[in-house]
């Protein structure tokens, strides 16, 4: 047992990972589930115990792994920040839009590494490349025939268009009111064919001001929240699947492949490189269309044959042994082994 190597992580910042149930499959529910019981079960048998930063422990730990810069007022996480300088690493899943903090580089003092998917910040030395993990859960999803499948959806958290941290965004462009404009062209337009899901958007509001300021207002095509984003998506042939952000390369979360493992087509507007890491033939590219009214007739346009080849391509893709060491959770498990902790050639 004296042999065992300790680390310690700050699992984003949500009081619902801590106690270690970001690896506790039966209690986290969250998206990134799989990829954080992956990666424990991964350094346990390279005998690495990895425990979130709130549980005690009587060896110190030889690594702090930051999922996302602390919010300022977390005293807790800052403390232990402060006192282990040479010993923290952080990766910045969350753009600046979300987490502007991430990107604050006096903070980056308290951190001897920083992982991020943004470009402009790699140098190879201090800042390094991390493609955000996925987690692979649903990828056999099977596909539905093209008759049995609803017309188009959007699943989606809905904040409005104000959002606290967006004028403190460093980079990029955010597409949360791009989202709203899509909801009220299709609900108005097609409201028999459109459903929207998420957590939010069922929230009266009798103050026209107050609508204005957060979004809020009550949607007829509003079908709920869900517990199993693919499942549901697996129902339709189309998703709207706008990114936080958009103007920025790199910057490509579970959206997409969310959409493609439900084998339902993703009308995908966000990172600027995409096709880099997605085929063009896998989804559709919403920045080629001058309306949503084009991007409707450009649907309705698409008959079995046609929608089928991307299904076909979406298929073949997830089936590619590169694509899924890329992206998916026993990749990261390596990668976080290897690259970030450093300890493949005895370092640590």
């Amino acid at each position: 047992m004296n042999d065992i190597k300790l680390i310690s992580i700050f699992p984003y910042n949500g009081s619902q990972y801590l106690k270690n149930i970001a690896f506790d499959p039966k209690r986290n529910k969250g998206i990134e589930a799989l990829i954080f019981e992956t990666l424990k079960k991964y350094l346990k048998k390279k005998n690495i115990e990895i425990n979130t930063y709130d549980v005690a422990t009587k060896k110190e730990p030889f690594a702090y792994i930051y999922f996302d810069m602390p919010y300022p007022w977390n005293l807790k996480a800052w403390s232990l920040i402060i006192r282990n300088r040479d010993k923290n690493i952080l990766i910045c899943n969350e753009s600046s839009l979300i987490i502007p903090f991430n990107y604050w580089k006096i903070l980056h003092l308290f951190f001897s590494k920083v992982y991020t998917w943004y470009g402009s910040l790699i140098d190879n030395r201090k800042y390094r490349r991390i493609k955000l993990p996925k987690s692979s859960n649903g990828i056999n999803t099977r596909p539905k025939k093209f008759d049995d499948k609803k017309f188009l959806v959007i699943v989606n958290k809905n904040v409005g268009p104000f959002f606290p941290f967006k004028l403190l965004s460093s980079f990029g462009r955010e597409l949360y009111t791009q989202r709203l404009s899509a909801i009220d062209f299709f609900e108005k337009t097609i409201p028999d064919r459109f459903s929207l899901y998420g957590r939010g958007w069922n929230k009266p509001k009798e103050h026209s001001l107050t609508e204005r300021i957060f979004g809020f207002k009550k949607y007829k095509t509003y079908q709920g929240e869900i517990d199993n984003k693919i499942d549901l998506m697996s129902n339709f042939k189309f998703c709207i699947c706008f990114e936080n952000l958009t103007d920025v390369e790199g910057y490509i979360t579970e959206k997409i492949f969310d959409c493609l493992k439900a084998k339902c087509i993703p009308i995908y507007w966000g990172a600027s490189d995409i096709e880099k890491y997605i085929p063009r033939e896998c989804f559709i590219d919403f920045r080629n269309f001058k309306s949503y009214e084009e991007l409707l007739s450009f649907l309705d346009s698409l008959d079995e044959i046609e929608y089928n080849k991307y299904i076909k391509n979406i298929e073949k893709l997830l089936s590619e042994e590169r694509f899924k060491e890329t992206w998916f959770e026993d990749q990261f498990a390596k990668f976080f082994y290897e690259e970030i902790l450093e300890v493949k050639n005895g370092k640590k």
